[in-house]
């Protein structure tokens, strides 16, 4: 009897041994479950927002590859059946010690608070690259915050170290998955099919979906204020995968940034500078594609980039999928397209032709861990003899949604990118309403789309690979 009841019990794998969700009363953190219920100390709470990497743990993904992911904004209901290391785990591990002990030699680390968050984040990083650039470990680190040691002493570390690291493979779990888990008044259901998606969102009226939650998860705090449905969706394979088409992409709603990452690496590169910059790694692990755009900000990142691809917002509703161009989604300040019970479903993204040329930068106050004061994508084509055939440029942060820039994309294509500033920002003009706000004035924003178009401009006839955001 005792094993049946374990077997109906949210579980998942702490350090390679099986931990019950038990006497939780609340939606509790995992950062809180692991220090307060699991004794787990080494992993700190510092900035209880995602932002300080002093709560990194790692997480290991559907291939068994390790990723770190901020436990501070992230609930145990998320992590049901799977498998994370915390720092405890990880200095018992032979396999770790050789970077634990080259951190240590270089002096990385006085105070102590941030050092586990760097371990976690420095482990993820090794288990994949035996000799990462500097630019490889910045990229890394940049989740992770310290206020004494300065970081050359922890670069160094790292640097030291020339091989990569290997963990123990992941335990998988056995038997049938839950369905549902109830921690306090919340409420976890977990369909694991499209079918049983659609059941759900029919009947159900008063629930909250949810798949990474780096956005979500800020507010919804471990106390138990009222009861409340949350719709888990990371459980249905089809939202999170991507699958490769003749001529196109379908990327499931629930589809990681670090995932879409990977996907531009390789098709989409010249996007890779906004997506690596829209946050840590430990928040590319755990937020979506679908939840970005779900939002339905003017200053989301993915959102540019779909509108200049062409992109296709697959809707799922009680009555099935319905398919809407991107650029129709957004209705206004923080509005969209979505009906009652509807939801993102996937995204079809166009691939690229050969003569395409993307480009997208994004200004913000800080070069990483930042969002956007603006941001420009553009993609335009060009025959043999250097003429534009088509063009499309697309913003964010200049007004109410995400904008396609169409007067100025006209201007672009019949001048040929031979224009002059005067006419730039008179189409400009007409195409954006930016605001000033804490991140920018409307005048700087106006300044900036045009030192943006003209940067573009300069790729473009120049032929050079796109000019980064940090060159003048």
């Amino acid at each position: 009897m005792e094993k049946k009841n374990k077997q109906s019990e949210p579980s998942f794998y702490v350090n390679f041994e099986k931990v019950y969700a038990r006497n939780i009363d609340s939606n509790i953190s995992l950062l809180n479950f692991l220090r307060h219920n699991c004794k787990f100390t080494g992993t700190k709470e510092g900035c209880s927002e995602g932002d300080c990497g002093a709560c990194s743990v790692l997480i290991f993904d559907e291939k068994g590859s390790l990723a770190p992911v901020n436990s501070c904004i992230l609930k145990v209901g998320q992590i049901i059946d799977k498998n994370i290391v915390t720092i405890e785990g990880a200095s018992k591990l032979s396999s770790a010690k050789p970077l634990i002990q080259a951190l240590n030699s270089e002096a990385a680390s006085q105070c102590g608070f941030c050092t586990p968050g760097f371990v976690m984040a420095a482990l993820a990083l090794k288990e994949k690259h035996k000799s990462p650039s500097e630019s490889v470990i910045h990229d890394s680190l940049s989740g992770n915050l310290c206020r004494c040691t300065g970081y050359r002493p922890i670069v160094n570390g790292i640097q030291s170290l020339k091989e990569k690291i290997k963990f123990p493979m992941p335990i998988n779990s056995k038997g049938l998955k839950l369905k549902t888990a109830i921690f306090g008044k919340t409420t976890y259901i977990y369909p694991d099919s499209k079918k049983e998606l659609i059941e759900f969102i029919s009947k159900e009226k008063n629930y909250t979906v949810l798949s990474g939650g780096t956005d979500w998860n800020l507010e919804a705090e471990d106390s138990n204020f009222k009861e409340q449905k949350i719709l888990f969706l990371n459980n249905i394979k089809e939202m999170s995968t991507i699958k490769t088409k003749t001529s196109s992409f379908e990327i499931g709603a629930c589809v990681t940034l670090s995932k879409f990452e990977e996907l531009c690496r390789e098709f989409f590169s010249p996007f890779l500078d906004t997506i690596i910059r829209f946050g840590s790694p430990q928040i590319r692990t755990a937020a979506t594609v679908g939840g970005n755009l779900g939002t339905s900000s003017p200053i989301g990142d993915l959102a540019p980039l779909f509108f200049v691809l062409e992109a296709e917002l697959s809707l799922l509703g009680p009555k099935g999928e319905r398919t809407i161009p991107i650029k129709d989604f957004f209705k206004g300040y923080r509005k969209n397209a979505l009906k009652r019970n509807e939801l993102i479903y996937k995204v079809k993204v166009p691939k690229t032709k050969k003569e395409d040329s993307i480009f997208s930068w994004k200004l913000s106050k800080r070069y990483d861990q930042d969002i956007s004061t603006l941001s420009l994508a553009a993609k335009l084509k060009m025959d043999k003899n250097h003429t534009i055939e088509h063009i499309i440029l697309s913003a964010g942060g200049v007004g109410p949604t995400p904008l396609l820039l169409d007067k100025t994309s006209k201007l672009l294509k019949d001048s040929n990118l031979r224009f002059n500033q005067n006419s730039l920002i008179t189409a400009l003009n007409h195409d954006i309403s930016p605001i000033s706000d804490l991140r920018g004035t409307a005048k700087y924003r106006s300044a900036a789309m045009v030192g943006l178009i003209k940067k573009m401009q300069r790729s473009a006839i120049s032929g050079e690979q796109q000019h980064s955001i940090m060159s003048i």
